[in-house]
């Protein structure tokens, strides 16, 4: 097989793995399954509470995604999805650690690149980053540690992403956490902000402040990444 080949299908195992351990951790913290995406093969939940198997359209998306959700609103669970940003780049750095040595006695390819790719994998999303749309996993995490505007800009997304989920509904989330992310100076995280400001009026049906919600999402769309407008689309 062709070397190209070998690291095409090393970084699509090594993206596999890395979101499996975030699933992983995710159903041991007593969360359900909502999402996994590796290249343009995808399973999700379907609103009938049914798993099912479907081709990624978003090329954005197939680096992978790895989700779960909880299943009740505790305060508990903010420190469990701390657990879960963790399990991706556990899972990507030990399953690194088996192939290397194999592949360094070996001398193959294919097990060289399993152990380099996701050991590399690994490290750079512990690193405190942000590429494009989101934070590495330990940015996240980081993120969630810190005292100030930092912290509470991500609990109030927590909040705000595991009150709609868990109730299957935008009415009843605390505006205040809307309000948190609307104030940001980071122009992503208002994108945000206001994408759940239009939801929280489209379910509660204040039209005219919904209206007022999709020309600020519109005037922003262009300044956000694509990869973002994907993931907060409006009707």
């Amino acid at each position: 097989m062709d070397v190209f080949l070998f690291v095409i299908l090393a970084i699509f195992i090594s993206s596999a793995v890395h979101e499996l351990g975030h699933i992983l951790m995710g159903l041991k913290a007593g969360f359900k399954f909502y999402m996994f995406v590796a290249g343009p093969f995808g399973l999700k939940r379907t609103d009938d509470d049914r798993i099912k198997l479907y081709l990624e359209k978003d090329i954005s998306l197939w680096g992978g995604i790895g989700a779960t959700v909880p299943t009740n609103d505790s305060s508990d669970n903010y420190k469990k999805f701390g657990h879960v940003l963790l399990g991706g780049p556990i899972a990507s750095l030990v399953f690194g650690m088996l192939w290397l040595p194999l592949g360094l006695y070996t001398k193959n390819d294919l097990f060289l690149l399993l152990g380099i790719i996701p050991l590399s994998m690994g490290v750079v999303s512990l690193i405190p980053l942000r590429n494009g749309a989101f934070y590495t996993d330990g940015g996240r995490w980081l993120r969630m540690h810190r005292n100030g505007k930092t912290q509470a800009v991500e609990l109030a997304l927590w909040n705000l992403m595991q009150k709609s989920l868990v109730q299957g509904s935008y009415k009843k989330v605390n505006f205040d956490d809307i309000m948190t992310l609307k104030d940001d100076e980071d122009t992503r995280t208002k994108y945000v902000g206001h994408y759940y400001a239009y939801c929280f009026f489209k379910d509660n049906k204040d039209i005219v402040n919904m209206e007022k919600e999709r020309t600020e999402l519109e005037r922003l769309r262009g300044k956000v990444p694509k990869q973002m407008v994907t993931m907060y689309s409006i009707d």
